[in-house]
Parts: C-alpha cells; structure tokens; sequence
C-alpha cells in the first residue's frame, strides 16, 4: 500500500531538493559532482542549476530523510567518493510530488526587460548592445539545449528529460526572436 493510499501526508521539501531527488530517480548511482554536472545539463535550461554546496546539502537531507542512500566507493587506494541513490521511499516520494503537489507559478524576473523599463535613465545605445549580446547568449543556450537533448535521446529512460531539453531549445530561440522584436522596436520609437 502506497504512502498515499495509507494517508500518509506528503513529505515537504524545497524544490532543491526535489531536483536533487528527481536526478537520482534516473536508477544510476552518482556522487554530488555527478549531480552537478546532470543539473547544469539539464536543469539548468529550464529552471536553474543548484550550487555545488547545495547539491551536498540536500544529498544528505535526503539521505536523513531516508529517500536516498550512499555509499563510499574506493576510486584509487588514496582516493574515495561517495555514492547516491534512490531508495523506494524516495521513488515513491517522487512519484507523489510529480502527481500530487501543484506546480509553483512561474515568476518572471527579467533584468534586461527591468533596465528597458528604466531606459529613460541611461544610454540606448549601450542597452541596444547589452539586448544584442542577450540574444547572442540565448541561441547560445538553444544550440547547447539541443546538443543535450540530442544526447538524452539515446537513452529510453530519458525521453522525458529530453523532451523538456527540446522545449528548452524552443524556449531559448523564441527568447531571441523576442529580443531582435525588442531592438527593431527601440529603433522605431527613437
């Protein structure tokens, strides 16, 4: 019988946790650099990539809670790392947070958008420049969105993780077409 079944309320956790969990839910054992690297992969093109500190951080609240699990693994005689993974807790948790809890809303905080607001305020023609350098690094940010996603397509047990990649890619090319919309427009209004 499932925590849900049994009216086990929902364990409450901050969404750096849930991330931390939701890339150990992929079944392949990794160290908190390994978590890292996953997230700024991934996560990092859709909702944000935690810090280091914070990957350990809530590695070990999720082991303390009994959702994951580790090991030390000898990787040379001096050397060692430590291992995380899912426990059935943890999965079963997973499961009821992608189910059951509603998604946050989506904030919108945008600094380039900010200083347009606040333009009247200082130099267009460095605005401009600071808008077309944004654009630069949002297809920047699509091409390597569709490098991973191409990669997370080799593997059955992503599919999901690359289509949310796909998405990313989309996001980033729509995010630039929006930009080059904004310079035409600051060129019409001066």
């Amino acid at each position: 019988m499932s925590a849900e079944a049994r009216g086990e309320p929902m364990i409450e956790l901050p969404a750096t946790s849930w991330a931390v969990l939701g890339i150990l839910s992929f079944d392949t054992e990794l160290s908190g650099y390994d978590v890292k690297r996953w997230a700024d992969q991934s996560l990092a093109f859709f909702y944000w990539a935690p810090s280091q500190s914070q990957i350990y951080t809530e590695l070990r609240r999720l082991e303390r809670l009994g959702l994951a699990v580790s090991r030390v693994e000898q990787t040379h005689p001096t050397k060692s790392r430590r291992l995380y993974g899912i426990t059935p807790l943890g999965r079963e948790s997973m499961q009821r947070w992608t189910d059951e809890v509603p998604a946050e809303p989506v904030v919108l905080k945008h600094a380039h958008i900010l200083r347009l607001w606040a333009a009247h305020n200082g130099d267009l023609t460095r605005l401009k420049a600071a808008l077309l350098g944004y654009r630069e690094e949002a297809l920047e940010s699509a091409r390597r969105a569709s490098s991973h996603a191409r990669g997370a397509q080799r593997e059955e047990s992503w599919l999901f993780s690359a289509i949310a990649l796909e998405w990313s890619e989309r996001f980033y090319q729509d995010e630039a077409a929006r930009i080059e919309w904004l310079v035409r427009r600051l060129d019409e209004a001066l």
